[in-house]
């Protein structure tokens, strides 16, 4: 690798880091702040599952009802997900890797050791390198998300064994759940949401987040 292209990818890495313990770009609203579209908002997140705004997706209430339909899609993945919860769990720490998201990497690191992938796998992926203790069924899943994470495609061979292990709502299921989790991802990367006092971040800068 040449000085320039480590550079290339070293320092907006670097930043990244640095900016997981930086102040908020959008600082949180109070309640006193909060306009009447604002206030309809949360009102009527209240009356959903989560019974209030997902912390992560605050900053958006600058945008109410981008914030509104961010906060029902994530109830809606969350809550009637046709994945089991151990794909689910993988396929949130991959997209964290991909996205150097150290905020959705150290939730997600705790809920899939409890949901039983094994921790040398999640070592394993933050660390750059597959895993090598995944069952088969999180194998085809790993597969296929790294598959489009790498080339922004799905090959044939990691999309049928996919949908044959799975199904089509399957398939439908795992995209919405990337696709949410990276609407989190880029809003708290953009926002520089901080861990909290005294967290170290866990995800160091990788030239390659995947084999």
């Amino acid at each position: 690798m040449t000085i320039q292209r480590l550079l290339g990818w070293l320092l907006p890495a670097l930043a990244t880091c640095a900016a997981a313990n930086a102040q908020e770009r959008l600082a949180p609203i109070t309640p006193n702040q909060y306009t009447e579209e604002q206030r309809n908002v949360i009102a009527e997140v209240a009356k959903g599952p989560r019974t209030e705004m997902f912390s992560p997706l605050t900053p958006m209430l600058r945008s109410p009802q981008l914030a509104y339909t961010a906060e029902r899609f994530g109830e809606t993945v969350y809550y009637t997900s046709t994945l089991d919860k151990p794909i689910y769990e993988l396929t949130v720490l991959l997209l964290a890797r991909q996205t150097m998201q150290q905020f959705e990497w150290r939730v997600h690191y705790t809920n899939a050791i409890k949901v039983g992938i094994a921790q040398e796998d999640v070592d394993a992926i933050g660390a750059g390198r597959r895993p090598a203790h995944l069952t088969d069924d999180e194998r085809i899943a790993y597969d296929f998300v790294v598959d489009l994470f790498k080339f922004n495609q799905i090959s044939d061979t990691h999309y049928a064994k996919f949908q044959s292990r799975y199904g089509d709502r399957a398939v439908v299921d795992l995209v919405g759940l990337l696709g949410y989790y990276q609407t989190i991802a880029i809003m708290m990367n953009v926002n520089r949401t901080a861990l909290n006092p005294g967290t170290v971040p866990l995800l160091k800068p990788l030239p390659k987040p995947f084999p």
